[in-house]
């Protein structure tokens, strides 16, 4: 039977009149990786801070393991939480060594440094042990700052954007490292993100947050495939919305007619999300479409196509198809997508 490390109920959390959570509800796994994704100020380190006990809900409950730590008349100070929190900027002791760093938490005793020992060995800094933290690399730092989580061996392991201190190249290697490390180690991990890359690497499960709300909890792949609502769709990964119509148990677009997977009625107006690598386009004198943008990507050129009703719409093409800006070009949608839409809202008055 699957054990739940964490779970959220209702959790509520705001700022004077600013919603900062509002209403979370959330089951993290045990031995599982959630990656919580979204822009700045959509509220996640705020949900990490309420997990850790660094701020009190003002509705709700957090669980870890079998035990409620905060809720109706309890809540837990975090340092008998059992959770682990790794912060953006490390926040290591600059007077302490390393081995002073990772003890820190531990309780005195004979075991006290062959915890050190290993928990050095497990991120891979035996040897660094007398080293100050001004003396490391930065990913030195971070996995410093990892293995102090780590060794009083926490319930649950909260991350909060520990890689946005990092240069690019430092940052995808040591992603890859970390990721390791909590595997082998078997920790429940929540970890906090604006990149979408970085989510889809690190999560079994990512979930999305918009002002304040979880929009979306699921597997990476039905997060970019299937999104839940439109700010999904458009906050992982890029993507337009084609104006579209029920017509006859179909979707009439100027683009064509596309597959209905539920029944509504004739007339019902329909936003239709498509991805640039949904589209295709050729050079075509009676082309529907005409290019007003280009962008070179490397191995891709990105377009930005017009259409006839002003609408305009992104399409991802080989390197090797190299058009000018005022082409007009033929559009079709590549065979294999399945469309994800939406029930428009400002004409029908509703969301879906």
């Amino acid at each position: 039977m699957t054990k739940i490390a964490v779970r959220c109920t209702d959790l509520t959390k705001n700022f004077g009149r600013t919603p900062a959570v509002q209403g979370v509800n959330l089951e993290v796994e045990e031995g599982s990786f959630l990656a919580l994704l979204g822009p700045s100020g959509c509220g996640k380190t705020t949900l990490l801070r309420l997990i850790a006990g660094f701020e009190m809900p003002d509705r709700g409950t957090v669980a870890v393991g079998e035990r409620i730590v905060t809720g109706h008349r309890v809540f837990v100070p975090p340092e008998k939480r059992r959770v682990g929190i790794v912060f953006q900027d490390y926040a290591l002791f600059t007077h302490l060594d390393v081995a002073a760093n990772i003890g820190y938490g531990l309780p005195k005793g004979t075991n006290r440094q062959e915890r050190v020992q290993e928990m050095l060995s497990l991120v891979g800094l035996k040897g660094l042990e007398l080293r100050m933290p001004h003396e490391l690399s930065g990913g030195e730092q971070q996995r410093v700052a990892l293995a102090r989580a780590l060794a009083p061996g926490p319930e649950v392991l909260l991350l909060d954007e520990p890689f946005s201190n990092l240069d690019a190249d430092l940052r995808a290697r040591i992603r890859t490292e970390v990721k390791g490390i909590l595997a082998y180690a078997g920790a429940t991990v929540i970890f906090v993100t604006h990149d979408q890359e970085e989510a889809f690497f690190i999560g079994d499960r990512v979930g999305v947050m918009n002002a304040g709300r979880l929009e979306q909890i699921d597997l990476p792949e039905a997060i970019f495939h299937r999104p839940a609502t439109p700010f999904v769709a458009q906050f992982v990964g890029t993507a337009d919305f084609l104006a579209g119509e029920v017509q006859d148990k179909a979707i009439a677009t100027e683009l064509g007619r596309l597959s209905l997977t539920q029944e509504l009625p004739n007339g019902t107006k329909i936003k239709v999300m498509v991805r640039p690598d949904f589209i295709d386009i050729r050079p075509k004198a009676d082309g529907a479409g005409i290019i007003v943008e280009r962008v070179f990507q490397g191995i891709n050129y990105l377009y930005r196509v017009q259409l006839p009703s002003g609408a305009t719409i992104q399409c991802q093409q080989h390197h090797n198809r190299s058009y000018s800006v005022d082409t007009r070009v033929g559009i079709k949608i590549n065979p294999g997508h399945n469309p994800v839409y939406f029930i428009d809202r400002v004409e029908n008055h509703e969301w879906r």
